[in-house]
C-alpha cells in the first residue's frame, strides 16, 4: 500500500477520530503553540462518556479547559512544566506536576514507566515522499509519537514545515485528521523599566562569539534587542521567538564559531507570532530537535563559550536558587533551567546568568532574601550559579565565599531591603559582624560613570565607581605597592591594610566621597590595577584628591585618564576643584595634577607641598604660589 493510500484510509473527522480514547487512559497532548486544539476540542466534546482520563503536557499556553472543576471525574491533568493556565488547577490539587528534567522526559515514555496509549499531535500535510513534519514543537512530542499505542494528528497546512528531527511517516501515524486552524500566537509583551535594565546588565556580559541560551520568560527576552552590536553569536536554545530573527537577518547571531553543529540554530520548540511561525518554514538556519538533545547538558556542552541567561523566584544570600516553586506553591518546573546551568558549566569558557527583578511588582517583598522561602525547591545549589543580575547590578558568585556572596547579592538587591539582609547576614555569620555597607535610596551605583579608556601602549582598563564588594580587590592591590609608591601615597611606611580600614575605602556615598577604579579583566575576573578618589569637607570647599596605580601600571598614562573622570565627576556633582598634599619629589603626582591647569602651592613643611586647582578659578582672596604648567603655556 503506498503512502498516499494508507493516509486515506487512516484519515477521519474529528468526532471518529477521538473515539478511541477510552476511559483511563493517558493522553499526550503537544506543546505550547504546537498544541492541536482542535483535538483537544474533539476530546472535550466527549468529556461525559469519559472518566479518569489523564492528560499530559509538557506545558499548554492554552486554555487547558479539562483543568475546569466541572470536568474533575472526566479528566486529570499532568504537567512537567506548570503554565499559567493550569497553575491553580495545580495549587487546589485538581492537577499534577511531575518535576524532571527536560532531557529525561522522552525516556519516561520510551521506557514505558509513562505509558502513552494515546498522543495527540499537529503537523504539517504529508510531502511528496510521505513524511509530515512536527513543526514548531518537536521537544518531547517526537518521543510521544514514538512511543504512544495509537498516534492521532491533526494535519494542519498552517503547521510549518521545519528543518531538523521533524519528520514523521505516515506510516508512523494511526490516524489523520485534517483540520486547518490559526496556529496559538504568543507575542511577548515590551519590557517594563526594571526588565529592560536587567537586560542590559546582562548584555554587558555577552561576549562576540558566544553561544547563548535564552530560557523562557520576558525578562530574558528583553535581552534579544540588545545583542544588535554583537558579532558571531551562536544559538543552542530550548524556544526561538521573534525577536531573534533580525539578529539572524542581520549576521549577529550566524552560528560561525558554534563548534557544535555549526552555521545552524539549534532549539527545540517554537513560540511567538505568524511571522516567527513563517520564518522557520523550510529554514534551514534552524535545527529543530528533541529535548533529550538539546537539553542534554552533555550536549550543550559541546558548544564552547555556552551562555545560559534563565529566570528565577528568589536566590538566597549563600547562593541557592528557587524557580520552581514559590515556597510549597509549584509554579512552573524544572524545565531546562538547570540543564543548561549545568551544560554550560561543563562548556569550555561557558558561563550560566541567572535573572530576577530586586523585589515582587509592588516592591514589598525582596527576591534576594536571607534563605529561601518555607518549602521551596532548589534549582541550582551554591555550586551552580555564575552570575546573578537585577536591575540594580550583576553578582559573581562563582568561587567565591558566603561573606563575598552574601556581600554581592545585598549590593544588587532593593536598597529599601539592604539594612535588613545585612543584619540578618551578620546574625548568621555569613559577614563581619562589624561589616559596613553604605545605604541609600538616592544615592546609588552611579552606572553612567562606567567607561572604558586606552592607556600608552594600547593597553585597555575598564573605569568604574568603586562598589563595596571591592574590598578583597582594594586589598589584592594595595600588597602588590612597592615601599615607595605605599611610601608617596600614605606619607609613611604602611604595613597592611585589614578589613576595618578596607571597608572604609569601598563604602562610599558618591557625593561626598568618590572613588574611581580602573579595572582589567572580565566581570568576576577583574583586578584593580588604579584608584582615584576625592573626599569633601576642606573649609575652601575643594575636594581632597589622590590617586594610586600598580606598580605595572606607573607611566602608562592612567593616572591622567582616572583623573580626567574623575574631575568630569566632580564638576557634575558641583565640586569647585580639586586640592591634594604631595612631596615635592613627587614629580608623578605633580605632573598628572599639572594637566587640571594652572594650581597654587602652599610648602606646608620643607618637601612637602598643597597643591590647589579652582575648576573656574580661585577666589579673589586666595593665597598661594602660581604653579605654572605645561598646559598652560
Amino acid at each position: 500500500m503506498s503512502w498516499r493510500e494508507l493516509y486515506g484510509k487512516r484519515l477521519k473527522d474529528p468526532k471518529r477520530a477521538l473515539r478511541i480514547v477510552g476511559r483511563g487512559q493517558r493522553v499526550f497532548v503537544g506543546t505550547a503553540c504546537a498544541e492541536p486544539r482542535g483535538l483537544v476540542a474533539a476530546l472535550m466534546a466527549r468529556a461525559d462518556e469519559l472518566h479518569d482520563v489523564q492528560i499530559l503536557h509538557f506545558v499548554t499556553m492554552d486554555a487547558a479547559e479539562y483543568t475546569d472543576r466541572r470536568f474533575d471525574r472526566r479528566f486529570r491533568h499532568n504537567a512537567f512544566f506548570i503554565g499559567p493556565s493550569t497553575r491553580q488547577a495545580v495549587a487546589d490539587a485538581r492537577a499534577d506536576y511531575t518535576p524532571v528534567f527536560m532531557h529525561q522526559i522522552p525516556d519516561l515514555f520510551r521506557s514505558g514507566q509513562v505509558e502513552l496509549d494515546v498522543a495527540l499531535i499537529q503537523v504539517s500535510p504529508p510531502d511528496s515522499h510521505g513524511f509530515v513534519s512536527l513543526g514548531i514543537g518537536v521537544d518531547v512530542a517526537r518521543a510521544a509519537a514514538e512511543s504512544a499505542t495509537t498516534v492521532i494528528a491533526q494535519v494542519n497546512r498552517n503547521m510549518p514545515r521545519t528543518m531538523g528531527n521533524t519528520y514523521l511517516r505516515v506510516s508512523d501515524i494511526d490516524v489523520f485528521v485534517e483540520l486547518d486552524e490559526e496556529l496559538r500566537e504568543f507575542p511577548y509583551p515590551p519590557a517594563d523599566e526594571v526588565g529592560r535594565k536587567i537586560a542590559a546588565h546582562v548584555a554587558s556580559l555577552i561576549q562576540d562569539g558566544d553561544c547563548l541560551h535564552v530560557g523562557y520568560g520576558h525578562i530574558p527576552y528583553a535581552l534579544l534587542p540588545l545583542l544588535a552590536d554583537k558579532k558571531d553569536l551562536g544559538l543552542h536554545t530550548e524556544v526561538v521567538s521573534d525577536e531573534m530573527m533580525p539578529l539572524i537577518d542581520n549576521g549577529v547571531i550566524n552560528c560561525r564559531k558554534k563548534n557544535h553543529l555549526p552555521g545552524r540554530v539549534v532549539c527545540s520548540f517554537c513560540i511567538g507570532t505568524r511571522a516567527m511561525y513563517d520564518y522557520v518554514d523550510r529554514n534551514p538556519n534552524f535545527l529543530f530537535l528533541p529535548s533529550d538533545q538539546v537539553y542534554n547538558p552533555l550536549e550543550i556542552a559541546k558548544n564552547d563559550n555556552m551562555v545560559s541567561v534563565g529566570s528565577a523566584l528568589q536566590v538566597d544570600l549563600s547562593g541557592q536558587v528557587s524557580s520552581e516553586s514559590a515556597g510549597y506553591h509549584f509554579y512552573s518546573g524544572l524545565g531546562g533551567r538547570l540543564d543548561f546551568i549545568r551544560g554550560a558549566a561543563m562548556s569550555k569558557g561557558g558561563r550560566s546568568i541567572l535573572v530576577l527583578p530586586s523585589t515582587t511588582k509592588d516592591g514589598a517583598t525582596s527576591r534576594i532574601v536571607h534563605h529561601l522561602a518555607e518549602g521551596a525547591g532548589v534549582i541550582a545549589t551554591r555550586g551552580d550559579v555564575d552570575y546573578v543580575v537585577t536591575e540594580y547590578g550583576v553578582a559573581y558568585l562563582h568561587g567565591r565565599s558566603i561573606r563575598e556572596r552574601a556581600l554581592a547579592l545585598i549590593n544588587i538587591a532593593d536598597p529599601r531591603h539592604r539594612a535588613e539582609l545585612l543584619s540578618q547576614a551578620k546574625a548568621d555569620s555569613y559577614i563581619y559582624p562589624d561589616q559596613v555597607l553604605h545605604i541609600s535610596e538616592v544615592d546609588l551605583y552611579p552606572e553612567w560613570a562606567e567607561a572604558e579608556a586606552r592607556l600608552k601602549g594600547g593597553r585597555r582598563v575598564h573605569i568604574r565607581p568603586v562598589k563595596p564588594t571591592d574590598e578583597l580587590l582594594m586589598q589584592e592591590l594595595f600588597y602588590s605597592h612597592s615601599d615607595e609608591t605605599i611610601f608617596n601615597r600614605y606619607f609613611r611606611p604602611v604595613r597592611a591594610l585589614p578589613h576595618t580600614m578596607a571597608q572604609d575605602l569601598v563604602n562610599l556615598d558618591y557625593t561626598n566621597q568618590m572613588c574611581l577604579v580602573a579595572t582589567t579583566g572580565s566581570l568576576g575576573h577583574e583586578k584593580i590595577v588604579g584608584v582615584g578618589r576625592y573626599s569633601l569637607g576642606d573649609p575652601t570647599g575643594l575636594a581632597e584628591v589622590a590617586y594610586t596605580a600598580h606598580d605595572r601600571f606607573q607611566g602608562t598614562g592612567l593616572g591622567s585618564v582616572l583623573q580626567n573622570h574623575l574631575t568630569a565627576y566632580a564638576k557634575k556633582k558641583g565640586v569647585p576643584g580639586f586640592w591634594a598634599v604631595s612631596f615635592g619629589s613627587n614629580k608623578a603626582m605633580l605632573s598628572v595634577f599639572g594637566k587640571l591647569g594652572p594650581y597654587y602651592r602652599q610648602i606646608l613643611e620643607p618637601g612637602v607641598w598643597r597643591v590647589e586647582h579652582w575648576f573656574e578659578g580661585p577666589p579673589e582672596d586666595h593665597e598661594g604660589e602660581l604653579v605654572e604648567t605645561e598646559r598652560d603655556r
